[in-house]
């Protein structure tokens, strides 16, 4: 088995003559049974990556290998299933209609029971009508332009799980969807990810969700790649730490950095210090306090911060975390 699902070598695509360079040489490694996020801002070039992955475009550039193999330029793979931007469909079709289009060009051995399965993994079951057959029927019609956006959605996921593919990307998947209908697709997901091994690669602007289901995260930023990290890394990078509001601040960090060398503590905007303990655990606050009291220090101010996963992708996102770790590392040479 190969130990990537998903390898992209100095990837790059650009439009306009060149000037656009919508994806700048990505080098993305997907570990095989893992949920991947793309995280990025409108433009970061997340859906055109995933097109180039899905071999709907031709890159200008590098490689795609997907499970061990090395694919031409514009190649689709038939181990992959792909949802990227709007669901490729036929308005005047009904759901069941447009996947056994899909599952008939895929040679399926019994495509009704495929569409059928991936009708009900997506919740849009099926139900029979009244001359007998089996088809999804919605209050204003069969055909999939009388469909919502979330309905159009779900069905997009059921016509990319066809064929049960072994790499799924899903390019805004939980987009226009209402909460029930987040909950069952990132449920969905998570189970296709642990009870089948399915790769799957994701994009949404809606972090609080790739959260829940993310075991890797990958960030673009104006069409590179600027990291990648595990969700365990994510974890440690926002650990929980205490605030403290304190008469004399700097005289506080030369206090703790001779007594608690351990801590890492530095002074925020407005005076207040930021306390981490070692291996991003919450440090001792009745230590911290004894120890600055004892040096004539008053602690006016104590709380402490939880870890939020959301706020530091978002730092990671504008850079912030990049523009952070040059300070520090400035300031230890």
């Amino acid at each position: 088995m190969a130990t990537y699902a998903l390898e992209t070598s100095s990837l790059s695509k650009s439009f306009s003559h060149g000037t656009v360079h919508a994806v700048r040489n990505v080098s993305l490694a997907v570990p095989a049974g893992s949920v991947f996020g793309i995280v990025g801002k409108n433009g970061a070039g997340k859906s055109t990556l995933l097109k180039l992955v899905a071999g709907f475009m031709r890159q200008d550039a590098g490689t795609v290998s997907v499970l061990g193999r090395q694919l031409r330029p514009g190649e689709s793979d038939p181990r992959i299933g792909a949802l990227v931007e709007a669901p490729a469909v036929y308005g005047k079709l009904d759901a069941f209609e447009n996947l056994m289009n899909r599952a008939l060009v895929l040679g399926l051995p019994d495509p009704k029971k495929a569409c059928r399965e991936a009708l009900e993994l997506v919740g849009l079951d099926a139900r029979t009508a009244g001359d007998g057959s089996r088809r999804v029927l919605w209050p204003r019609g069969t055909y999939v332009d009388d469909l919502s956006t979330g309905q159009r959605q779900r069905l997009g996921v059921a016509l990319a799980l066809i064929g049960n593919p072994e790499l799924l990307l899903l390019d805004e998947p939980l987009s226009g969807i209402d909460p029930t209908g987040v909950s069952l697709l990132r449920d969905l997901l998570v189970r296709l990810n642990r009870e089948r091994g399915v790769t799957i690669v994701v994009s949404s602007h809606v972090l609080a969700d790739l959260g829940r289901m993310c075991t890797h995260y990958g960030i673009m930023r104006d069409g590179a790649l600027v990291r990648q990290l595990t969700s365990e890394e994510l974890a440690d990078a926002c650990a929980t730490y205490l605030t403290l509001r304190v008469d004399a601040p700097e005289r506080a960090v030369a206090v703790l950095a001779e007594e608690l060398p351990g801590l890492t503590v530095r002074v925020l905007p407005g005076g207040s210090l930021r306390v981490t303990a070692p291996g991003g655990g919450e440090p001792d606050r009745t230590v911290l306090a004894q120890v600055l009291l004892a040096a004539g220090i008053a602690v006016t101010e104590l709380t402490a911060s939880a870890p939020d996963v959301e706020a530091e992708l978002v730092r990671i996102i504008d850079g912030k975390a990049d523009a952070a770790g040059r300070r520090t590392a400035k300031k230890g040479r």
